[in-house]
């Protein structure tokens, strides 16, 4: 049973609030990076990433910040139906829970994070049948990499973990 609300808001609102949470949570990464000891030996530290992230938080807070501000500017009004997507939640819970028991069962970072990426895309529109899988396995890829290359950190290894090394 969906259940439906119309009514009426600022068309600024959402921006401004997801604006304000993306500064809060990057000066949370930023304090939390400045207490993470600095790394012994030379090269990138372990909070250079979090400094990165917070850095990139910080700057979609901003740029929602703007749009908010453009939209108010105008004055817009946007009449919303609050409806819940159990289909899209479904393909998305269910990502995320593939993933983990993927984890479990020792099928490494990078295929699971592909599973949760593909689902991901899934609930939001996507078909299984377009690049998705294809981003996702790139992109599960290059985190991988950076994270255990660049900033030797161990992420769970499966079939394709092996395979780089």
């Amino acid at each position: 049973m969906t259940q439906s609300i119309n009514h009426t808001v600022p068309a600024s609102r959402s921006p401004l609030i997801v604006g304000i949470a993306l500064l809060m949570l990057g000066a949370l990464t930023l304090f939390d990076a400045f207490r993470v000891a600095s790394g012994v030996g030379p090269g990138v530290g372990p909070s250079a990433a979090m400094k990165l992230i917070a850095l990139l938080l910080a700057g979609l807070g901003i740029a929602h910040l703007v749009q908010a501000a453009r939209l108010a500017r105008r004055s817009a009004l946007r009449t919303t139906a609050d409806k819940v997507n159990r289909v899209s939640l479904a393909w998305v819970l269910g990502g995320l829970v593939l993933q983990i028991a993927m984890l479990s069962l020792g099928a490494g970072f990078i295929l699971s994070s592909t599973v949760l990426f593909t689902a991901t895309a899934c609930g939001f529109g996507r078909s299984l049948r377009s690049w998705g899988p294809v981003y996702g396995l790139i992109l599960s890829t290059l985190v991988y990499v950076f994270f255990t290359k660049a900033l030797s950190l161990s992420l769970p290894m499966g079939p394709f973990e092996q395979l780089i090394g």
